[in-house]
């Protein structure tokens, strides 16, 4: 079920379903159209354009009005011998002469070799072989008679100037495959339609068209048509990631994998040791803190001496005149009866830590 709300691309909805315009297909006209056939004739008409400088005659007046005499007569003079050039066996697509304009010095014929061929896939390659058929033919009638020939001295034979020829090798069609390419596709997409060989039809196609010998390449993708133009989207396997302008880069899934896991495992490896090493760092900083013995203190077997600088005393008693800073401050020791050659031995104190 649809609604005009959900009809894409300015279609219209006529009560059961999208009216698809031009260029899109599909129940919601969401899909364009990969393709057009073409309509060709049974006959395909194209045309070569030459130039080229008669010089046994000179331009007047009336070679400018398409329907004075003077006009008629050498047209028609100038379209018998070339009549007489191109027609033969090996150029039965020959049609015809078509003079577009008559210039001055001497005169200088613009004109148009016209042929028709039967349609095939291979029209286009069929013209330009015939476009070197032209130019061998013309140039063997240029060459015919030299222009300072006694021939070329009267008026019922045309002399040429070899120097002056002018041949277009773009063979113009009598329609313009192009332009029903331009008609038949949606406007947003119509840059990107062009004229290929499908199946032995002409159509309009694109680079994501299957079966053309320009179809893009995808790889392992698929190619799609957007407003950028044709793009390759990747698709991914069970085993690869495909990817690069064209899918044509690939990168394995398990190799990804394995390198990811590797990371992860240094990473876990790497925290572990780190954890490791600061647990350690820690203990070694709490036993300083707990075990830091002053230096001052002197080893058991080693000869030294101790002095008190001061006596801790209250602060209450400091102002006492019995205090014991005032009594030692009169304290004189006798040492008439101390044995100055005895060792005295004061044992190390111990700190004892108590757990909080």
């Amino acid at each position: 079920y649809s609604s005009t709300g959900q009809c894409h691309s300015g279609t219209t909805w006529n009560g059961k379903d999208c009216v698809c315009p031009q260029g899109h297909f599909g129940f919601l006209c969401k899909s364009i159209s990969e393709y057009f056939i073409l309509e060709i004739p049974e006959k395909i008409n194209a045309s070569v354009e030459l130039r080229v400088k008669v010089t046994n005659q000179n331009f007047t007046k009336d070679l400018n009005d398409t329907v004075s005499s003077a006009y008629k007569n050498f047209t028609q003079l100038f379209k018998s011998q070339m009549d007489k050039a191109y027609m033969g066996n090996d150029f039965p697509q020959y049609v015809g002469v078509i003079i577009r304009r008559l210039l001055q010095g001497s005169i200088v014929v613009e004109h148009e070799v016209v042929m028709e061929a039967n349609f095939t896939s291979e029209f286009q390659e069929l013209f330009k072989n015939l476009t070197e058929v032209i130019k061998a033919k013309f140039m063997h009638e240029i060459k015919r008679l030299p222009s300072n020939s006694d021939e070329c001295k009267g008026v019922s034979r045309l002399c040429y100037d070899e120097k002056s020829v002018f041949v277009n090798e773009t063979v113009k069609l009598g329609f313009d495959l192009q332009e029903q390419c331009t008609q038949k596709a949606t406007k947003d997409f119509a840059q990107f339609y062009y004229v290929d060989d499908l199946d032995g039809k002409l159509a309009c196609v694109t680079k994501c068209t299957k079966g053309t010998k320009s179809q893009m390449n995808c790889n392992q993708g698929s190619c799609q048509l957007q407003q950028s133009g044709p793009r390759c989207l990747c698709h991914n396997s069970d085993t690869h990631w495909y990817w690069g302008e064209t899918c044509e880069r690939s990168t394995s899934k398990s190799l990804v994998y394995g390198i990811m896991g590797a990371v992860a495992v240094l990473l876990v490896v790497l925290v572990v040791v780190l954890i490791i090493f600061l647990s350690r760092s820690q203990k070694k900083l709490h036993r300083r803190q707990e075990y830091n013995i002053s230096r001052e203190w002197p080893r058991e077997d080693v000869p030294g001496n101790f002095q008190s600088i001061s006596v801790w005393e209250g602060q209450n008693l400091k102002g006492d005149k019995f205090g014991l800073e005032n009594t030692y401050r009169h304290f004189q020791p006798s040492l008439q009866n101390v044995d100055p050659t005895t060792e005295i031995h004061i044992q190390r104190p111990s700190v004892v830590t108590t757990v909080q």
